[in-house]
C-alpha cells in the first residue's frame, strides 16, 4: 500500500486509532488518588513525630527512665486527646494494604479510622483548647496566665498543630472515598 517517496496510504499513519490510546478514567483517578493519599500518609507520620517528641517525656517516665538522662526540656503536659490522636496511625496499615491489592474493605477501615482517632480528637482538642486561645487572643500579653513553651503559648502551637493536622486527615479521607469509588 505504501509506496517508496510517495504518499502514504490514508489509515495507516495510526490517527485511526486515537481512540483505543485512552485510558480509563476510573485508572487515572486510582492513579492520582493513590499518590495523593501517600502523601498525606507520609505527612501524617511527620505530625506523629511531633507528637511522639512532646510525649516523649510522659512515655520515658511510664517505662522508668529518667527523661533528664537525654534532654533538658521541660514539655507541657499531655492531654487525653494526644493519646486517643496518636493511636490514628494504626490505620495507615490498612491504608497501605489497600493501596496495594485496591482493597476497599481496607480503604474503608482506613477512613472510618481516621475519622474516629483522628479527627473526632482534633474536635475535642479544639473544645479542650478553646477557652485559653480565647484568653490569648483577647490578652495583651502582659501579666495573663497562658503557658508557655520556650516563649511562644502552648495554646498557639496547639492549634497550629490542630489546623494542620485537621487538613491532613481531611484530605486522606477524600483521597480515600475518591479510591474506593473508582475501584466498585
Amino acid at each position: 500500500m505504501a509506496s517508496k517517496g510517495g504518499a502514504r496510504a490514508k489509515g495507516t499513519d495510526g490517527t485511526d486509532y486515537g481512540h483505543r490510546e485512552t485510558i480509563a478514567s476510573h485508572y487515572q483517578i486510582s492513579s492520582t488518588n493513590k499518590r495523593r493519599l501517600k502523601i498525606t500518609i507520609v505527612l501524617h507520620m511527620l505530625l506523629l513525630i511531633f507528637v511522639i517528641l512532646k510525649l516523649s517525656t510522659e512515655i520515658l517516665q511510664f517505662v522508668n527512665i529518667s527523661p533528664m538522662k537525654f534532654y533538658d526540656i521541660k514539655f507541657p503536659k499531655a492531654i487525653l486527646w494526644e493519646w486517643v490522636w496518636l493511636s490514628s496511625i494504626i490505620f495507615t496499615l490498612a491504608a497501605f494494604y489497600g493501596l496495594r491489592k485496591n482493597n476497599v474493605i481496607a480503604m474503608k477501615v482506613y477512613s472510618v479510622g481516621i475519622f474516629v482517632c483522628g479527627i473526632i480528637p482534633l474536635v475535642g482538642a479544639i473544645a479542650y483548647h478553646s477557652g485559653d486561645l480565647k484568653v490569648f487572643l483577647l490578652s495583651d500579653n502582659i501579666g495573663t496566665n497562658v503557658e508557655k513553651f520556650r516563649g511562644v503559648p502552648v495554646v498557639l502551637i496547639t492549634c497550629i498543630f490542630v489546623s494542620i493536622t485537621f487538613l491532613v486527615h481531611s484530605l486522606s479521607i477524600v483521597f480515600a472515598v475518591n479510591l474506593i469509588r473508582a475501584w466498585t
